[in-house]
């Protein structure tokens, strides 16, 4: 016999189990939902981040044949490439380039997006060191002045300068301000260009086009890195004379100054060879960046680069010092040189293997510069260690 007391309360029991088994079932619902989401978020996420990430590559496998550094020629320019699509899974990135100094590295960041609907986010930065593409044989940012010699071409990447073939009419010349001067034996094979004007006649030296009025090229400054070389990086011996504290080099009668390819970045204030002496090198090929923000005087000595590749040399002026420079080729002189804010005068008549970019430039000696055409596809891209950030949003 049922007892009174418990009549009834096994209706209310089964109600309230299966409201709780519903709320169970709702709540466990409602995790799955966030927990798919989650996965979707995660997942668009990824997605945006590898279009980030081959947005930054594609740009990086670009650069050199695109010249982007043009695009943020001075300190605080910048540029907003569009939005482009990735043939492989249609996710798409967006990259923003920033110069922060007018010699120095660029800041580029891209953002990724993945391909669905929901549409991911996701942004990397890094910072990028560009190295200097030198499409003409000479580049005068006032004035350039031929009344001997002249230019042309070869490829240092096919072998030796008019080996097998390999002599071109690429020797092209530019100024930013006026080409004052084309006279005498001087022959240049390849095109002649101004911002303003060419000199009357100066057109008939010119194998190539000759174009006044032509668009400038922007032309960067350079900064010094900090301190001059010390001493130990520099050979002593006699008729060589360095001050580390002052960073002047001087190398007189007829001496060699070899130097290690090893130690660079070299930086001098004032550099001067006289009496037919050489700068050489020695140890492993590779590029060296020799910096100087006073005078340089070749006219008595030459280069010897034993590389045989202009792309190795590189001789820079920096800072603000406009002082007159002179310099002097050679058979081993394999070199470009960096000094736009130096009024340039070629001594002698010993060939150039390379390039020149001045500020104004003179060859009044009777040397060829022959344009290695290499150097015109060497503008890579270099990360700079460490700065390679997942940007949060």
């Amino acid at each position: 016999m049922t007892d009174k007391s418990t009549r009834g309360f096994i209706l209310p029991l089964v109600v309230i189990a299966l409201a709780m088994m519903g709320i169970l079932v709702v709540a466990v619902l409602s995790t799955g939902d966030d927990d798919r989401d989650s996965s979707l978020q995660l997942q668009e996420g990824a997605r945006s981040f590898y279009a980030a990430d081959a947005g930054l590559n594609q740009i990086l496998a670009q650069w050199a044949d695109s010249a982007y550094e043009t695009r943020v020629a001075s300190a605080g320019d910048s540029y907003t490439f569009a939005w482009r699509t990735l043939p492989e899974n249609g996710s798409s990135y967006r990259a923003v380039l920033q110069r922060l100094a007018t010699s120095g590295a660029i800041s580029m960041t891209v953002d990724g997006r993945s391909a669905s609907a929901r549409r991911g986010l996701r942004t990397v930065a890094v910072v990028l060191t560009v190295a200097t593409t030198f499409h003409y044989a000479a580049i005068g940012n006032t004035d350039v002045k031929f009344s001997a010699g002249g230019t042309d071409s070869w490829d240092s990447a096919v072998g030796a300068y008019n080996v097998a073939g390999n002599i071109g009419t690429n020797g092209d010349i530019y100024s930013n301000g006026t080409i004052s001067q084309l006279s005498g034996s001087t022959s240049i094979k390849g095109d002649a260009s101004a911002h303003t004007t060419i000199v009357a006649g100066g057109c008939g030296k010119v194998t190539g086009t000759c174009t006044s009025a032509a668009a400038t090229v922007p032309i960067q400054s350079v900064t010094c890195p900090a301190g001059y070389s010390p001493a130990a990086d520099i050979p002593s011996g006699a008729g060589i004379t360095y001050v580390a504290l002052t960073g002047t080099l001087s190398v007189t009668g007829g001496k060699t100054l070899t130097l290690d390819y090893s130690h660079t970045p070299y930086r001098f204030s004032n550099v001067t060879f006289s009496g037919s002496s050489i700068l050489t090198f020695t140890g492993t090929a590779q590029h060296v960046d020799i910096y100087v923000d006073g005078t340089l005087n070749l006219s008595g000595g030459t280069i010897a680069n034993p590389s045989g590749k202009p792309a190795n040399l590189s001789i820079l002026g920096c800072g603000g010092d406009t002082s007159n420079w002179t310099v002097s080729g050679g058979s081993g002189a394999y070199f470009v040189l960096f000094a736009p804010n130096h009024a340039v005068t070629v001594s002698g008549g010993g060939a150039i293997y390379g390039a020149l970019l001045v500020g104004s430039l003179v060859n009044s000696g009777g040397s060829t510069i022959h344009y290695d055409e290499a150097l015109g596809r060497i503008g890579a891209a270099t990360l700079v260690a460490g700065s390679w950030t997942e940007v949060a949003h």
